[in-house]
This record gives C-alpha cells, structure tokens and sequence, in this order.
C-alpha cells in the first residue's frame, strides 16, 4: 500500500506541473495576440536583430523571384532561338533550291530569257591613272 499513496503523490505532482505547464502557454499565447510580448525587455534587446533577419529574409526571397524570372526569360529566348534557326536553315534551303540554274531556265523560259552558251570573255582596259572612263 504504501507504494500506490505514493504513485498517488507523484502522479499529483505530474499533473500541477502539466497544469503549470498548460497555464504557462496560455500565458504566452495570451501576450502575443495581446501584443505585451513587445514591452517585454528581451525582446526590445533583440529588436534591430529579428529586423536584420527579417530585411534579410525579404532580400532572399526578392533574390530568388528575381532569379526566377529571369531564368524563364532564358527559357522563352533559348525556345525563340531554336525556331529561328529552324525558319533559317528553310528559309536557306528554299533558296537554294529556287536559284539553282536548271529551275531558272524553266522558270524564264516565257520571258524571252533564254541561256547562254557561250563562256564569259573577259574585257581589259588600260586606264591612265587619275582618268574617268566614259561609257
């Protein structure tokens, strides 16, 4: 018996403490919501530190929505680029195929145009120096 009077005695003990423990949160809920934590002098002490963490939280998260936006711009320029060069390479290709001479002569075939088939000659002339030449 006399072990149970004094589980008895510890359990009582047990349950101030979580009663002291319970009023004490309440306390402290009471004084944030309240704003006493404020007047409180450890808190006026680590003022200008809990603003310097906080300007540096806010300077962090600016940071990364900065570096955000401007890995999107790349994305979106990178994307731009890849169809530029794609439009490019047809754009070439299309030419290309357009200016070969065997689809010139058939598409100039009704103008009159017609190929020649003689090879180029060359025409030298011997200009002084300093002299106009006149058609």
């Amino acid at each position: 018996m006399p072990n149970s009077e004094s589980q008895k005695g510890n359990n009582g003990m047990k349950e101030e403490k979580e009663t002291k423990k319970k009023k004490k949160g309440s306390k402290r809920v009471m004084s944030v919501l309240g704003g006493t934590f404020l007047l409180r002098e450890k808190f006026t002490k680590q003022f200008l530190f809990l603003a310097y963490v906080t300007l540096l939280l806010m300077v962090i998260i600016t940071n990364t929505y900065i570096a955000e936006e401007k890995n999107r711009e790349l994305t979106r320029a990178t994307k731009r680029l890849n169809d530029l060069q794609v439009e490019y390479i047809q754009v070439k290709s299309a030419i290309m195929e357009a200016s070969k001479q065997s689809v010139l002569v058939t598409k100039l075939q009704g103008t009159g145009l017609k190929e020649a088939t003689e090879p180029l000659k060359r025409i030298n002339m011997n200009v002084e120096p300093g002299k106009k030449v006149e058609p």
